[in-house]
């Protein structure tokens, strides 16, 4: 997993990570990364673009906690598999959120974004896209 970082002067910024599957269901198993901009910030937005999906049945959940602890503020229970989420934009987060909400993830300069597939997520290819601003 890669993260890019693009930030401007108005103290908010995006961050594009790059999704791959992997056999682990282990909290955290598809990667964490530590928060980048060195403050804590309130995530706005998220956008998973998937290019392709899982081949075996596992949804994803994503969110800000401690090392290897599975969270799902930012995404609960996604559907991964291939033949729900080739080449589609999802607004997060969790699918449950109407787009007028904002997303609740506050991220700790002591806390991970972390990536959990509930069973094996190989073959996923994506991107997961965080609007935030910093705090």
């Amino acid at each position: 997993m890669t993260a890019a970082i693009s930030t401007d002067p108005d103290q908010k910024g995006w961050l594009e990570i790059d999704i791959t599957g992997a056999a682990s269901t282990a909290n955290g198993g598809l990667g964490e990364i530590v928060n980048p901009e060195g403050c804590t910030v309130g995530i706005t937005r998220a956008f998973f673009y998937f290019t392709t999906g899982s081949t075996g049945a596992a949804n994803l959940d994503v969110g800000i906690g401690a090392v290897t602890t599975k969270s799902s503020d930012i995404c609960s229970a996604m559907d991964v598999v291939e033949a729900t989420v080739g080449g589609k934009f999802i607004y997060g987060p969790a699918a449950q959120v109407a787009e007028t909400e904002c997303p609740t993830a506050k991220w700790t300069t002591t806390t991970y974004l972390s990536l959990t597939g509930s069973a094996t997520t190989v073959g996923l290819v994506g991107k997961l896209y965080l609007e935030y601003i910093r705090l």
